[in-house]
């Protein structure tokens, strides 16, 4: 935010009603905003998309008045980027403080003793063992700015684990012959996540905890998937454990229940070549139609992603 702003936007600001003070501060029209509401007004982003400290230090150098905020900074957060650009050194700022906040705590003690602590409080007593056990607005952008970017982990996992199996698993000669499937969505014409010119293959990376009932149905739709292929290659199901081989050859639910977020035209093309899938349980249709489906446990070939024992 490097233009200047004129008079005229702090006069529809001071207009606004102040929102409640939490933390920080900005003053305008000598009234007390949130730093966030603030800069929400000016720039128009949501505040998922900036910090506190960010709103700030950008308000102070328009010449408001600011409560006093100096986060800790990593050495590396210190720098800024080649470029000039703050965006990497913010994120990796919330990091480092989502970092020191659960490495000091015991998460789930931490937040036990919160709630004793919070069992017949008023608004003053709330407030006080908001600040005590650390709830900041400084721990809450932290937490909502990496959490947007931590979605995007399972698909840096999924594409990893393919691309350091695809060494191990191809056989001399095979290649290839249509680009993988390394980042979900990437292109849905692609029907399989590996396609060679001997094989098929789908890759479920997901730890299974137990109660995993979308997983379940994703490992079911890729299995009926691989079954109506009609190549004659190869067709392999990459997936993690114990856990999904053992639901696949002893569920008693259906496959109309397990085909029930998929695409209409996967639920035709499953009844017009096996017939309906009401009529059959998921063991059935591995006994009968999956047993041409390799079931290939990743930790085999990853051993990072094995489970805990008392996960298997």
């Amino acid at each position: 935010m490097e233009e200047a702003i004129g008079s005229s936007v702090f006069e529809v600001i001071s207009k606004v009603e102040p929102e409640p003070i939490r933390e920080h501060w900005v003053v305008v029209a000598d009234k007390r905003y949130p730093p966030k509401q603030v800069y929400q007004l000016i720039t128009g982003l949501p505040r998922s998309a900036y910090t506190s400290h960010r709103a700030l230090a950008e308000l102070r150098r328009l010449g408001l008045s600011t409560s006093v905020y100096t986060p800790p900074r990593t050495e590396a957060v210190q720098a800024e980027s080649s470029d000039g650009s703050k965006g990497n050194n913010e994120l990796a700022e919330s990091f480092a403080t989502l970092s020191r906040f659960l490495t000091d705590h015991d998460l789930t003690a931490h937040l036990a003793a919160a709630e004793a602590a919070l069992h017949h409080a008023g608004s003053a007593t709330s407030r006080a063992v908001t600040i005590e056990y650390g709830f900041s607005d400084d721990l809450l952008d932290a937490a909502l700015a990496v959490r947007t970017h931590v979605g995007r982990l399972n698909d840096v996992i999924h594409a990893t684990v393919i691309a350091r199996v695809l060494p191990a698993i191809l056989e001399e000669g095979e290649v290839v012959i249509r680009q993988p499937s390394l980042g979900a969505g990437n292109d849905r014409s692609r029907p399989f996540d590996l396609e060679t010119d001997r094989r098929i293959a789908e890759f479920k990376v997901a730890q299974w905890k137990g109660a995993d009932t979308m997983r379940k149905r994703g490992v079911v739709s890729d299995l009926v998937h691989l079954a109506l292929d009609e190549s004659g290659r190869r067709a392999q199901l990459f997936v993690v454990g114990a856990l999904p081989v053992r639901f696949l050859q002893t569920s008693t639910s259906t496959i109309a229940w397990a085909l029930g977020r998929s695409s209409p035209h996967t639920r035709a093309r499953f009844d017009q070549r096996f017939g309906p899938a009401t009529g059959f349980t998921v063991a059935e249709f591995v006994r009968v139609h999956g047993d041409r489906i390799e079931l290939v446990d990743l930790a085999t070939l990853v051993p990072s992603l094995a489970l805990p024992q008392e996960l298997t």
